[in-house]
């Protein structure tokens, strides 16, 4: 996962791992090709798929399913598994009752899905998400957050499969903190260059940090730190509500790590 403030460098560096970018100085090297080098760009891009933030800047066939075909189709994959690969992807991202409809009539969180079932389709050995579930996030009644949010992570859940059955090396750009957390490596970046490196555990736990970069951290993440600052014996780097009600667990019980502050609070 790649976090960094507006304007730190997240969707430009993202730019060059597809060369849609170009360096001015040094060198970008793709699974062994040069970044700089047009004769290379498309096995680049074989390489890396980008999903943008704005599905409309990719989404170019009037079916749903031709869209998702398209890919797989310039790779020159055989017209059988090629309708494989969509119904595949199409079920991924729950979009499989969709397959025949124009994408003009779908929503902006729908063509998202169809935007990263197309990357899917073209079996990339890594997969770039910029910014790319910012569309399946809009403002509304709370049933109806409640319902993208979960199909938010169905979403990402479908791409984390790829990660750990298809061994596809996935890159979220994101604002959003809690998806950070599943994170193999978090690189958090500011003003173009790497800010701090680490497992989840290791980043969040640096919480000042992060704020002086303008970033969040998870909120039970936060809810921790804000209650060690008030000296109850917490860990660094709580990532999840399990973690949190086993440590408060852990302090609360009698002679736990936590007697001492819970005698001088009460």
């Amino acid at each position: 996962v790649l976090l960094g403030h507006n304007g730190s460098g997240k969707s430009t560096l993202a730019r060059h791992l597809n060369a849609l970018l170009q360096p001015t100085e040094g060198t970008v090297w793709i699974n062994g090709h040069d970044t700089k080098e047009q004769r290379e760009w498309l096995e680049i891009r074989k390489t890396a798929g980008m999903v943008f933030q704005n599905p409309d800047n990719q989404i170019i066939a009037s079916v749903v399913e031709e869209d998702v075909a398209f890919g797989p189709e310039n790779m020159g994959v055989p017209t059988e598994e090629i309708w494989q690969r969509v119904t595949k992807s199409l079920e991924s991202v729950d979009m499989t009752a969709y397959r025949y409809h124009s994408p003009n009539k779908l929503s902006g969180g729908q063509k998202q899905r169809i935007a990263i079932a197309g990357i899917m389709a073209m079996r990339p050995s890594c997969m770039v998400l910029d910014e790319a579930t910012a569309m399946l996030d809009p403002s509304g009644r709370r049933e109806v957050l409640e319902a993208v949010h979960r199909l938010n992570k169905e979403v990402l859940e479908a791409v984390r499969e790829l990660n750990r059955k298809e061994k596809v090396t996935v890159i979220l750009i994101t604002h959003h903190m809690d998806e950070a957390v599943d994170a193999d490596r978090v690189l958090v970046m500011d003003q173009g260059q790497i800010a701090m490196d680490g497992t989840p555990k290791e980043v969040f736990s640096r919480v000042e940090e992060l704020q002086k970069l303008e970033l969040d951290v998870p909120q039970i993440t936060e809810l921790a730190w804000q209650l060690k600052q008030q000296g109850m014996p917490f860990s660094d780097g709580i990532l999840t509500q399990e973690q949190f009600i086993h440590e408060l667990e852990q302090i609360l019980q009698p002679g736990g790590k936590g007697t001492g502050y819970v005698a001088d609070s009460i």
